[in-house]
């Protein structure tokens, strides 16, 4: 079989990159069909149920089943533990190569990779990518804070005058997904109190409702589509999220001013209420290594893959599911509450996407383990 499956793109403003846009998926191997009929197919989700990766896997399955050739029934499990390190490790173990196990990553599975916790036994960069699906971020308060409706400089004061220890955010642990949002808050001049050791978003989610936590994340879709009590609630007010670039991988216009999250267009970035908030510019060594990793928690957010060395035939059967699945009637009615105005790439590219958006300058690590270092006492090996 020697099938050419396109990258399906969405309208919006953020993009992988100018080389993985410009690309269409190439075309495979000669392979043998994949068949699943009878086969059992598992997807394991290294996260508890109810966060980001859960709900967008969980969303995704009714179309994976019916575009898979065979329509086996796939089964959704669970394995959350350590930032997303328990599942992927399992996957890594067990992972069978004929196409019935899959791994849905995300970011605190990729950075806990990418910042070398000692605890992973996996290699990212040898699974095989199926598709990339790049989201933003959304950071929310408890509105007891006071931090609703305040301008950028009156915004920064007031969250550095609250003590730390009102100041709760927590996360699965310091080199998961949370260290970019940890990381822009010392930017902003605060600390807070850290919580390490939740399980997933949807844990953290009900820390946050109990008023355990009082500043919490979550990826910008996630946060409209899971959290929409807290805002109806009035517990939450969103603080900030972490924009998006453009098609060619800029986080900037023409004049120089930073692109919102196509989600949440209405709510400032990280980047406006730093520059407007400190009188500074976003361009210190500080700054640019937390877009670094921002980069990565957005462009690598949410994906699917098989294992090293996955047969082709398989591999090219998962591809062709998911190019199916962009271009079904009834998703594209679901498309803006599961996607949003997001980019997503198929196939090969995807693998070019993913490596890109992990590949830090040896500045940007340096700073990284540093912050680390002092902060938590960890040796970073990345």
């Amino acid at each position: 079989m020697n099938k050419r499956m396109t990258r399906r793109s969405f309208a919006g403003a953020l993009g992988v990159s100018a080389l993985a846009l410009g690309m269409a998926i190439a075309p495979t191997q000669q392979a043998q069909a994949a068949d699943f009929s009878g086969k059992k197919v598992r997807i394991i989700v290294p996260f508890n149920e109810g966060g980001g990766t859960d709900s967008l896997t969980r969303s995704l399955v009714p179309f994976m089943e019916k575009y898979l050739p065979g329509n086996p029934k796939i089964l959704v499990i669970n394995k959350p533990g350590a930032g997303g390190i328990v599942g992927g490790n399992y996957f890594e173990s067990k992972g069978k190569k004929d196409g019935t196990w899959v791994m849905a990553l995300s970011t605190s599975t990729v950075m806990n990779y990418l910042l070398g916790d000692p605890r992973v036994k996996f290699d990212i960069k040898g699974w095989e990518p199926i598709i990339m699906l790049p989201r933003g971020n959304m950071v929310y308060s408890r509105s007891e804070l006071g931090l609703k409706g305040l301008g950028p400089k009156a915004f920064v004061e007031k969250l550095r005058s609250i003590p730390k220890d009102k100041l709760v955010f927590g996360g699965k642990t310091p080199t998961s997904s949370a260290i970019n949002k940890r990381m822009a808050l010392s930017l902003l001049g605060v600390e807070v109190k850290d919580v390490w050791g939740m399980k997933g978003n949807g844990p953290m989610a009900q820390a946050f409702e109990r008023g355990e936590f009082t500043v919490n994340f979550d990826n910008s879709l996630s946060y409209m589509n899971n959290r929409k009590g807290f805002r109806d609630s009035g517990i939450a007010t969103e603080m900030y999220t972490h924009g998006a670039p453009d098609a060619k991988g800029s986080w900037k216009d023409a004049n120089g001013k930073y692109y919102r999250d196509p989600t949440w267009p209405n709510v400032p970035t990280i980047y406006e209420l730093y520059e407007e908030g400190t009188g500074k510019k976003f361009e210190s060594p500080a700054a640019k290594a937390t877009l670094a990793l921002i980069r990565v928690g957005t462009l690598a957010n949410k994906s699917f893959h098989l294992p090293k060395g996955a047969d082709k035939g398989a591999l090219e059967a998962w591809r062709n599911a998911l190019s199916k699945t962009m271009d079904d009637p009834e998703f594209l009615k679901k498309k803006p509450k599961i996607l949003g105005k997001f980019t997503v790439t198929i196939g090969e590219p995807a693998r070019t996407a993913l490596h890109q958006a992990i590949n830090l300058s040896a500045e940007e690590k340096a700073y990284v383990k540093e912050y680390v270092k002092v902060r938590y006492n960890l040796n970073l090996s990345m």
